[in-house]
């Protein structure tokens, strides 16, 4: 009984000692703001010109400050993937920026890296698809899906399930600032 109280305790207090960082965090940001003009133009022009990495912020936010959902604990480590993260393919043909993959039929899909989901929905030419942006600021996109199987800016971990292929072709296109990527360094 008293280890169940401890528990609790503890986690109440970690909950509370996140809460005030991010609060001390936000007030320190906002008091720089506030007093520099040239601060507040490049933060500006950083988050509404350029392409903001939001896998890299939740890594670097998780690396120091854990889950984003506080009370949950994170998966064990001994747990294992349920699927692999390489695409199993028969053959690979060059299609519009990126690769045309032949499959098994309504092949279920994973995540090649972790990332978080920054569109889900239908792309001209491509179908139902999946757009995942990776820590390294490489964008995958996944096409030719059957259904969707995850929602925008959820966070997915290598080899979580996304979806699940329409048929026998699936569409992978790597990008990174926008500019397409050889798609034969990842597949």
């Amino acid at each position: 009984m008293a280890k169940k109280v401890e528990k609790k305790v503890s986690k109440f207090s970690k909950f509370c000692s996140r809460f005030l960082v991010c609060v001390v965090l936000v007030l320190i940001g906002l008091i720089c703001l506030k007093s520099s003009l040239s601060l507040r133009e490049k933060l500006y022009k950083g988050v509404f010109q350029n392409n903001l990495n939001f896998a890299k912020i939740n890594e670097v936010y998780k690396k120091y400050f854990g889950s984003s959902l506080p009370l949950i604990d994170d998966i064990p480590e001994s747990v294992e993937l349920a699927s692999s993260n390489k695409i199993e393919y028969t053959d690979q043909v060059k299609y519009k920026d990126g690769v045309k993959l032949t499959v098994n039929t309504d092949y279920v899909v994973s995540a090649i890296k972790g990332g978080i989901v920054i569109f889900a929905g239908e792309k001209e030419g491509y179908g139902n698809t999946i757009i995942i942006q990776q820590s390294d600021g490489i964008e995958v996109w996944y096409s030719n899906l059957k259904e969707i199987k995850v929602n925008m800016y959820d966070y997915l971990k290598q080899g979580d399930i996304i979806g699940q292929a329409n048929g026998e072709k699936l569409f992978l296109v790597f990008t990174k600032e926008g500019k397409p990527l050889d798609y034969q360094k990842y597949i």
